[in-house]
């Protein structure tokens, strides 16, 4: 049986996706298999990361011929949950691997013992179904692990920390380093989803991500799903990883700020609705009263 694989989600990335296979996870003798799901793949994208990382195929998913790494292609953009459920049902059909590892190719892998670490600790305590390493950003302050957040938190913060970076992005960004040496070892409620690893047998009866949602709020819900099978989320503070962050093809555009909000707000429905009980009219008023708030202060 395999011990892990790594699913990374690419999208017209392909020449930082084949670095990070090559270069960081290469660094990790326990990933011995990787999946890239390709979205919104072309013929060019594929041969891309075909000549580019040595012991790859391309495959549709419903063949494997025993290749270190898959190219997985969708020719549309399925978004981040779709994705990795597509390469998680790959490695179940085929592969077999115990852990999956779901990483962004934006990463750089601090400690060369990361997994064997994070496989350790989640094999000392079974309640452990999420587990990650502190994701730090590259001025070395932290990202995540995260409370849980309410819908009127949430929205507040929605409306305020863009204010607050405007006036007041000194002390903020002091705040944000001060608090990010207090990350300790323990269980969190969700991890941040650049790279974090989990058992697949876990993840298929949590009932794996929620395909609804397009990008955002995949963290939360799969702690939610764990939690109905006795799982939970821990972080190992042992050991990191750095995640570059704003590696994407997307532009800094009017375009994409409206498309990020209107996906944030998509998944925000689902998750405060569907998981965790608020009703849909207090869902749409808060978000339309901060849309209202921004307006009235930009």
């Amino acid at each position: 049986m395999s011990l892990v694989s790594a699913i990374i989600v690419s999208y017209r990335n392909e020449e930082m996706t084949c670095k990070y296979v090559n270069e960081e996870l290469t660094k990790c003798p326990e990933v011995d298999h990787v999946v890239i799901v390709n979205n919104a793949a072309t013929e060019e994208s594929n041969d891309k990361l075909l000549v580019g990382i040595p012991n790859a195929e391309i495959s549709s998913g419903e063949e494997y011929h025993g290749a270190k790494c898959v190219i997985l292609y969708s020719k549309e953009n399925q978004g981040f949950a779709r994705g990795n459920n597509q390469g998680a049902l790959f490695v179940d059909t085929f592969i077999h691997s115990k852990y999956i590892l779901f990483s962004n190719d934006d990463v750089i892998i601090n400690d060369a013992d990361v997994i064997s670490r994070l496989i350790s600790r989640r094999e000392s305590d079974r309640t452990i179904g999420c587990f990650a390493p502190v994701i730090r950003k590259p001025d070395g302050s932290t990202q995540g692990p995260f409370a849980y957040w309410p819908l009127w938190k949430r929205y507040s913060l929605y409306t305020i920390y863009p204010i607050s970076m405007r006036w007041a992005r000194k002390i903020l960004v002091k705040t944000r380093r001060k608090q990010s040496r207090q990350t300790a070892s323990g269980f969190y409620y969700t991890l941040v989803g650049c790279f974090f690893m989990i058992e697949l047998s876990d993840f298929k009866r949590a009932g794996m991500m929620d395909d609804r949602t397009f990008l955002y709020r995949e963290e939360e819900i799969l702690a939610e799903r764990l939690k109905s099978i006795g799982k939970h989320s821990y972080c190992e503070a042992s050991v990191s990883v750095v995640h570059l962050g704003g590696q994407s093809s997307y532009k800094d555009s009017r375009r994409h700020h409206n498309f990020v909000n209107q996906t944030v707000r998509d998944s925000d429905i689902i998750y405060y609705h569907y998981y965790m009980k608020y009703p849909l009219w207090k869902i749409h008023l808060a978000q339309n009263m901060q849309r209202l708030t921004c307006k009235l202060l930009a």
